[in-house]
Protein backbone atom coordinates (compact mmCIF):
# COMPACT_ATOMS: atom_id res chain seq x y z
CA UNK A 1 0.00 0.00 0.00
CA UNK A 2 2.81 2.42 0.85
CA UNK A 3 4.50 1.52 -2.42
CA UNK A 4 1.38 2.33 -4.47
CA UNK A 5 1.00 5.64 -2.60
CA UNK A 6 4.60 6.56 -3.48
CA UNK A 7 3.95 5.70 -7.13
CA UNK A 8 0.81 7.84 -7.18
CA UNK A 9 2.67 10.81 -5.66
CA UNK A 10 5.51 10.37 -8.14
CA UNK A 11 3.05 10.44 -11.06
CA UNK A 12 1.45 13.61 -9.70
CA UNK A 13 4.90 15.25 -9.51
CA UNK A 14 5.58 14.22 -13.11
CA UNK A 15 2.29 15.80 -14.19
CA UNK A 16 3.17 18.98 -12.29
CA UNK A 17 6.42 19.16 -14.28
CA UNK A 18 4.88 18.33 -17.67
CA UNK A 19 2.04 20.88 -17.53
CA UNK A 20 4.25 23.98 -17.09
CA UNK A 21 6.70 22.64 -19.67
CA UNK A 22 3.89 22.19 -22.20
CA UNK A 23 2.48 25.65 -21.43
CA UNK A 24 5.93 27.23 -21.82
CA UNK A 25 6.46 25.47 -25.15
CA UNK A 26 3.05 26.65 -26.38
CA UNK A 27 3.67 30.26 -25.34
CA UNK A 28 7.13 30.37 -26.93
CA UNK A 29 6.12 28.77 -30.25
CA UNK A 30 2.86 30.72 -30.62
CA UNK A 31 4.00 34.15 -29.43
CA UNK A 32 7.79 34.45 -29.59
CA UNK A 33 9.63 32.21 -32.03
CA UNK A 34 8.95 29.04 -34.00
CA UNK A 35 10.48 26.83 -36.64
CA UNK A 36 8.52 26.17 -39.84
CA UNK A 37 9.18 23.94 -42.82
CA UNK A 38 8.84 25.68 -46.17
CA UNK A 39 6.73 23.99 -48.84
CA UNK A 40 6.62 24.92 -52.50
CA UNK A 41 8.61 27.03 -54.93
CA UNK A 42 6.95 30.45 -54.52
CA UNK A 43 9.84 31.99 -52.54
CA UNK A 44 12.64 30.30 -54.50
CA UNK A 45 15.59 31.06 -54.51
CA UNK A 46 15.35 33.00 -51.21
CA UNK A 47 13.54 30.24 -49.33
CA UNK A 48 13.83 26.81 -50.89
CA UNK A 49 11.25 24.01 -50.78
CA UNK A 50 11.79 21.89 -47.66
CA UNK A 51 13.97 24.49 -45.95
CA UNK A 52 13.56 25.15 -42.22
CA UNK A 53 12.90 28.82 -41.39
CA UNK A 54 12.96 30.60 -38.05
CA UNK A 55 9.89 32.78 -37.50
CA UNK A 56 9.69 35.67 -35.07
CA UNK A 57 6.09 35.63 -33.87
CA UNK A 58 5.99 38.55 -31.50
CA UNK A 59 7.50 41.94 -30.78
CA UNK A 60 8.09 43.04 -34.35
CA UNK A 61 6.71 45.65 -36.69
CA UNK A 62 6.12 44.62 -40.28
CA UNK A 63 7.83 46.64 -42.97
CA UNK A 64 8.26 46.58 -46.71
CA UNK A 65 10.63 43.82 -47.80
CA UNK A 66 9.96 41.53 -44.84
CA UNK A 67 9.43 37.84 -45.54
CA UNK A 68 6.41 36.77 -43.53
CA UNK A 69 4.23 33.77 -42.86
CA UNK A 70 0.48 34.33 -42.90
CA UNK A 71 -2.80 32.49 -43.05
CA UNK A 72 -3.91 32.23 -46.65
CA UNK A 73 -6.75 34.67 -47.40
CA UNK A 74 -8.40 32.06 -49.63
CA UNK A 75 -7.60 28.88 -47.65
CA UNK A 76 -7.58 29.67 -43.91
CA UNK A 77 -6.24 26.20 -43.08
CA UNK A 78 -3.12 26.91 -45.17
CA UNK A 79 -0.06 29.00 -44.22
CA UNK A 80 1.84 30.97 -46.85
CA UNK A 81 5.34 32.41 -46.91
CA UNK A 82 5.64 35.63 -48.95
CA UNK A 83 7.41 38.98 -49.09
CA UNK A 84 5.70 42.25 -48.16
CA UNK A 85 5.83 44.48 -51.23
CA UNK A 86 3.49 47.32 -50.23
CA UNK A 87 1.83 48.46 -47.00
CA UNK A 88 -1.33 50.50 -46.44
CA UNK A 89 -1.73 53.72 -48.45
CA UNK A 90 1.00 52.70 -50.92
CA UNK A 91 0.10 52.04 -54.55
CA UNK A 92 -0.10 48.40 -55.61
CA UNK A 93 1.16 47.33 -59.07
CA UNK A 94 -2.31 48.09 -60.49
CA UNK A 95 -2.14 51.70 -59.27
CA UNK A 96 -4.66 51.22 -56.44
CA UNK A 97 -4.01 52.23 -52.84
CA UNK A 98 -3.49 49.35 -50.45
CA UNK A 99 -6.31 49.65 -47.87
CA UNK A 100 -5.71 50.53 -44.22
CA UNK A 101 -4.47 47.54 -42.15
CA UNK A 102 -3.62 45.52 -45.31
CA UNK A 103 -0.42 44.45 -47.04
CA UNK A 104 0.41 43.51 -50.63
CA UNK A 105 2.39 40.25 -50.58
CA UNK A 106 4.19 38.42 -53.38
CA UNK A 107 6.44 35.40 -53.72
CA UNK A 108 9.97 35.90 -55.02
CA UNK A 109 9.31 33.33 -57.76
CA UNK A 110 6.59 35.22 -59.64
CA UNK A 111 6.03 32.45 -62.20
CA UNK A 112 4.57 30.03 -59.64
CA UNK A 113 3.47 32.24 -56.75
CA UNK A 114 -0.22 32.55 -55.85
CA UNK A 115 -0.22 35.90 -54.08
CA UNK A 116 -1.74 39.38 -53.99
CA UNK A 117 -1.60 39.59 -57.78
CA UNK A 118 -4.46 37.06 -57.70
CA UNK A 119 -6.31 37.68 -54.41
CA UNK A 120 -5.45 41.31 -53.67
CA UNK A 121 -3.97 42.72 -50.46
CA UNK A 122 -4.33 40.71 -47.26
CA UNK A 123 -5.44 41.97 -43.84
CA UNK A 124 -2.39 42.37 -41.62
CA UNK A 125 -4.11 40.36 -38.88
CA UNK A 126 -3.50 37.28 -41.08
CA UNK A 127 0.25 37.79 -40.69
CA UNK A 128 1.56 35.33 -38.09
CA UNK A 129 5.23 36.19 -38.02
CA UNK A 130 8.36 37.44 -39.75
CA UNK A 131 10.99 35.06 -41.10
CA UNK A 132 14.29 35.98 -39.45
CA UNK A 133 16.44 33.11 -40.74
Amino acid sequence: MLSSLKQMLLKQKEILVVIPAFCSYYLVTQHLISFELSEGQSMHPTVKDGELVVVQRGFYRIKQGDIIIAKSPVRPDYTVCKRIIHLEDELDPNGNKVPKNHAWIEGDNAKVSFDSKFHGPIPINLIQGRVIY
